[in-house]
């Protein structure tokens, strides 16, 4: 059997045990779950198919847990950093057994195999999964956790998947957190990474947080420090004990209907990544607004652990029982020349603006059955060194109990910072939602640019999107068209989009 044809059963199985239970109310044995993600695409230009497939199986019982993901790709993604090399290809991708050992105010568990996991905010240490952004950064080793009177600790022990697939390099990591103190919880984390590299050094991240409570504030702030021996060594002849430092806070108010959030970071040669490059065993926070319109993702900034530093700024007021306001106002910028990154790359560069981007939107609800939302955005990124000003309006209509529809226009206004060119972009989504059955997207989007004088070249691309809840436990889409090559960043983790020409297909199955 083929890859395809494997690919196809496993579907096919997960269906007809659905249908099976729908029909003769047969449930899965007590403690199985299972599910399936396939999201199937074919490119007419160049006439290939591409296939990606996540089916996961867990057991649990009792203090005893279990479980797989099979990984299918036929063929895989292009893109290097997801691929590792691979190329139609198959495996048991993540598999892991855990055991819950509790006795009396101890919480205990142990897992063997793979496992993900985060210390605080993913300063230190975040190991996870996103599928979205094909980041999958899971480690094989074992990991141990307790609970005891306001005590957590975590201790683990793994290696990531290197680009040629190879699990060789070894992270240490361990974390302590105590809530005892209701008013000011605080922690401790520590990483050392030792690269499949001979004669290499140890690398270690280590920091303290702390994140109290008091009346309407909620607080967060860490601090934490990179060594390694031989950069101390070769790089600043002993005379510093860090080669490295991070920082990140976090202010949050609420007072009645309104809310504000005030966030800043410092990351000074703070990645700590395995000996290839192609894993990060942290992400901190990126202090980058995510968006929900096609335009206002167009141009990203990536998150980079080792030189950046800036500040997000986020108000929220709803001044009537129909209307709110939301503003966003943020920037990163590149480290100084005294800076550790600049300093151990031995740079001498002058700080530059990475990105700024501001945000406002209103919201107001007319009546029962129509409601608007009139947003702005302000980007300057650095990556494509282009400043785009956006303003968008959509408007929602409800009927009928079960009936929206959503009708959104997007303009963009772009200019190359570097060549002077001019340009815009505009969008038109219609969406009509038959609530909770099923759903119809047309989405258009036109480009026009003016390369030469007098000389306009627009480009158009359209898709129409249906999604369909077969039952409880079944979703299903297909989109036909075009669509714009495009970036999907989470979290300063970002993806690239080619242009799309063709039929795609997903089915999410869960049971």
């Amino acid at each position: 059997m083929n890859k395809f044809n494997l690919i196809i059963t496993i579907t096919l199985i997960s269906v007809c045990v659905e249908i099976k239970a729908q029909s003769d109310e047969i449930v899965l044995p007590q403690g199985l779950s299972i599910s399936n993600q396939l999201d199937y695409a074919y490119y007419t230009d160049a006439k290939e198919p591409t296939l990606e497939n996540w089916f996961n199986l867990d057991y649990t019982n009792g203090i005893f847990s279990t479980g797989f993901r099979l990984d299918i790709f036929q063929p895989n993604n292009p893109d290097p950093s997801i691929n590792k090399g691979k190329f139609r290809y198959s495996d048991i991708a993540f598999k892991f057994v855990k055991l819950d050992l509790d006795y009396k105010e101890l919480n205990s568990s142990i897992t063997l195999g793979n496992f993900y996991g985060m210390f605080g905010r993913g300063m230190v240490f975040k190991s996870y999964e996103d599928r979205n952004v094909r980041v999958d950064n899971n480690l094989m080793g074992i990991k141990l956790s307790a609970e005891y009177k306001g005590f957590t600790i975590t201790a683990l022990s793994g290696m990531p998947e290197k680009f040629n697939g190879v699990r060789a390099d070894i992270l240490h990591a361990f974390d302590i957190e105590y809530k005892g103190l209701s008013k000011l919880p605080f922690g401790f984390s520590y990483a050392s990474s030792l690269p499949d590299v001979p004669n290499s050094l140890v690398t270690s991240l280590s920091s303290i947080r702390i994140q109290p409570s008091i009346g309407n504030f909620d607080i967060y702030f860490e601090y934490g420090i990179k060594q390694n021996d031989e950069i101390k060594e070769n790089i600043f002849n002993n005379e510093r004990s860090i080669i490295g430092r991070g920082f990140y806070g976090n202010l949050s108010y609420y007072y009645s209907s309104f809310s504000i959030l005030g966030e800043v970071k410092y990351y000074d040669n703070f990645a700590l990544v395995n000996s290839d490059g192609t894993v990060f065993y942290n992400t901190p926070p990126s202090l980058r607004k995510e968006y929900t319109y096609v335009l206002l993702n167009r141009h990203p900034s990536p998150l980079d652990q080792a030189n950046e530093k800036g500040f997000q700024f986020e108000a929220n007021y709803n001044y009537s029982d129909n209307s709110f306001v939301t503003l966003n106002f943020g920037m990163t910028e590149t480290l100084p020349k005294n800076s550790f990154h600049q300093l151990v790359n031995k740079l001498n560069l002058d700080v530059v603006t990475q990105q700024k981007e501001f945000f406002m939107q209103v919201n107001h609800k007319w009546n029962e059955g129509y409601t608007s939302i009139v947003s702005f955005g302000y980007n300057k990124e650095l990556q494509t060194n282009t400043i785009s000003y956006t303003p968008i309006l959509e408007n929602r209509f409800y009927f009928g109990g079960t009936n929206t529809i959503k009708v959104v226009v997007e303009h963009q206004q772009n200019q190359n910072q570097i060549t002077g060119e001019e340009y815009y972009s505009d969008v038109l989504e219609i969406e009509y939602l038959k609530s909770p059955n099923w759903s119809l997207s047309l989405i258009t989007e036109i480009e026009s640019k003016e390369p030469t004088p007098d000389r306009i070249v627009r480009k158009v691309w359209s898709f129409i999107q249906f999604g369909y809840q077969i039952n409880e436990q079944m979703n299903a889409s297909i989109l036909v068209g075009t669509r714009q090559a495009g970036n999907i960043c989470i979290g300063g983790v970002c993806r690239y989009e080619p242009e799309f020409r063709g039929i795609e297909f997903s089915l999410m199955t869960r049971i």
